[in-house]
């Protein structure tokens, strides 16, 4: 009965860890424009797919052999001591109000218009398996993912043929939401329509201001951080 519970836990945590792993804004973009464009979109979003979970796999297999902590221990604290440099502070919010003058100029001048779809049909599967594989792998938290579900697997069962079980589990989680996607554009042409005209409605916002903004915002913060914020992280305790 224990070991029931703890592989149920462990089901239901991977599934969580699934769908965080799954949920990027990069790979819904990346099949959705596959969805709208691809000669055989269902086909090319179950080759992106194939790439994520390899990424995925390729991943896991990593963090079971090499620890991260012994990886970081070493550079730790030269790595804190970097980031609390006041010069380090002040050259970062001077190139992001640097970077947002540049924006707002080029802001003023006429918008190009939104360039149409890559042909994606002429994109062949290795290329497909390829980008899903690098948008897996690319990213600290689908690193961080990975590391978190390679402990909860290996701390669950020793058996090869459950830890299987487990991934398979898992690699559901990262790929079931798109291939859901995927089977209600093809089966649903009002849905597919309706998402069509969103992204184009998206793709049609002027978001330059927004980013000139951002940027801004962003220089200021770590302008402050650089005059204001190292007295108090001097305060912090030090292991």
């Amino acid at each position: 009965m224990t070991d029931a519970l703890r592989l149920g836990g462990a089901c239901l945590s991977l599934l969580g860890l699934g769908l965080a792993m799954g949920t990027s804004p990069s790979t819904y973009a990346i099949v959705l424009r596959l969805l709208g464009s691809a000669r055989r979109p269902a086909a090319s979003v179950r080759l992106l797919l194939l790439g994520v979970a390899l990424g995925a796999v390729a991943l896991l297999l990593v963090f079971r052999v090499v620890d991260p902590a012994t990886i970081t221990a070493p550079i730790e604290d030269r790595a804190v001591a970097l980031l609390v440099r006041r010069g380090v502070d002040l050259l970062a919010g001077l190139v992001l109000l640097i970077a947002a003058a540049v924006e707002l100029r080029r802001s003023r001048g006429p918008r190009r218009p939104p360039q149409p779809p890559a042909d994606a049909h002429r994109r062949s599967p290795r290329r497909l398996v390829a980008l899903g594989f690098a948008d897996s792998v690319i990213g600290v938290s689908g690193m961080a993912t990975m590391y978190v579900t390679g402990r909860v697997i290996a701390s669950t069962s020793r058996d090869p043929l459950v830890d299987a079980g487990l991934l398979a589990v898992f690699l559901a989680a990262v790929v079931g939401p798109y291939l859901l996607l995927s089977w209600a554009w093809g089966r649903f042409p009002g849905f597919a329509r309706a998402m069509t005209r969103l992204l184009d409605r998206l793709a049609a916002i002027d978001l330059r201001a927004v980013l000139v903004l951002a940027l801004a915002i962003a220089g200021i913060v770590f302008l402050a951080l650089g005059v204001w914020g190292h007295s108090a992280l001097g305060e912090l305790p030090r292991r």
